[in-house]
């Protein structure tokens, strides 16, 4: 497994960060952006729950989809490891940055509950939209694509479609 440094950065309203953001689409660690010009994605995910990992691949092609905002991995989970998770979300490819959140700081800021839970936040880190990705566990069976939808509308300069969507999937181990 790859050597990882952990890293304290970033004055953001984030706060100081000690948690890993390793980013799995160039195997380095990297730190929170401080921009304040880019919307971002906060997306809680786990590797024990398999609503989460039915969901990477979608998740991925948004990412791609909407460079206008920044995408953000969270695994929080007290009870599974920090190498754990990394080994976990190494194997799907995933082409954002993912926190451990082992101390569950984020999810508790964000009162994130289940995963996956996506929180688009704005520059002043207010929320936008809360809840989750689609409709089902899995998207090739939906008929709601919650998040496309919120990032298309943002993209296009509209009113959002949706503020709140319920969430589905695992809870987050507290």
């Amino acid at each position: 497994m790859k050597t990882l440094i952990l890293l304290l950065i970033s004055s953001m309203a984030f706060g100081a960060l000690s948690e890993i953001r390793y980013d799995f689409s160039s195997h380095k660690e990297r730190a929170i952006s401080t921009s304040k010009d880019k919307k971002k994605v906060l997306i809680f995910l786990s590797p024990s729950c398999p609503c989460s990992q039915k969901q990477f691949d979608y998740i991925n092609s948004l990412a791609k989809k909407f460079d206008n905002v920044e995408f953000i991995g969270f695994s929080s989970n007290k009870h599974i490891s920090k190498d754990s998770a990394l080994k976990y979300f190494d194997q799907f490819k995933i082409n954002f940055p993912i926190f451990i959140d082992k101390d569950l700081k984020y999810a508790n800021k964000f009162s994130a509950f289940k995963t996956p839970h996506v929180f688009l936040i704005d520059e002043n880190e207010e929320v936008m939209y809360q809840g989750a990705v689609t409709n089902k566990r899995s998207p090739e069976l939906s008929t709601k694509f919650y998040l496309n939808d919120v990032l298309t509308a943002l993209k296009e300069n509209k009113k959002l479609p949706y503020t709140l969507s319920k969430t589905l999937g695992c809870y987050i181990a507290r």
